[in-house]
């Protein structure tokens, strides 16, 4: 049974040192920021959600840990402050040695579980439209797609 587990200090500052770079990456191969401003774009948002780091209110940054409690990945999420009601995902990661394995499955459930506890009525979150993978596991699980954006390069 997968735990979540809230990240210390330290493992907090490996996780951005890993996140930061692969949100910017993310953002680049959807066009939505060019390669000299991403990693700085990425960088401010996470300062902006997280302005305290893993203790900022509110947001729950923590490390999935297995049935043997090796550490499979991490999840954040947050209240949203403009849709009360809605706990959003803001990261989400099962580490690629892991997969396969029914993690994120679990992960998933922990979460709805804790949500609901919390009060939340919904779950909410983003994904990238080349990650067909995770929009997979995320129909999967119940998950539904409320808005699709698209774009072509002209």
């Amino acid at each position: 049974m997968i735990r979540l587990v809230r990240m210390d200090e330290a493992e907090y500052q490996a996780y951005l040192e890993k996140s930061i770079p692969a949100y910017a990456a993310d953002k680049l191969q959807a066009g939505n920021w060019t390669a000299d401003e991403a990693l700085e774009r990425a960088q401010l948002e996470y300062g902006h959600f997280l302005p305290q780091g893993v203790d900022t209110p509110g947001h729950f940054v923590g490390k999935l840990l297995n049935e043997v409690g090796e550490v499979v990945g991490y999840l954040w999420y947050a209240g949203l402050d403009n849709n009360p009601g809605t706990a959003f995902i803001f990261d989400f990661e099962i580490y690629e040695t892991f997969r396969r394995r029914g993690y994120a499955s679990e992960a998933l459930a922990v979460l709805v579980d804790e949500a609901r506890g919390q009060g939340y009525k919904r779950l909410a979150l983003h994904v990238f439209g080349a990650n067909t993978a995770a929009r997979m596991l995320y129909k999967k699980n119940g998950f539904i797609e409320t808005n699709v954006q698209m774009a072509r390069d002209i």
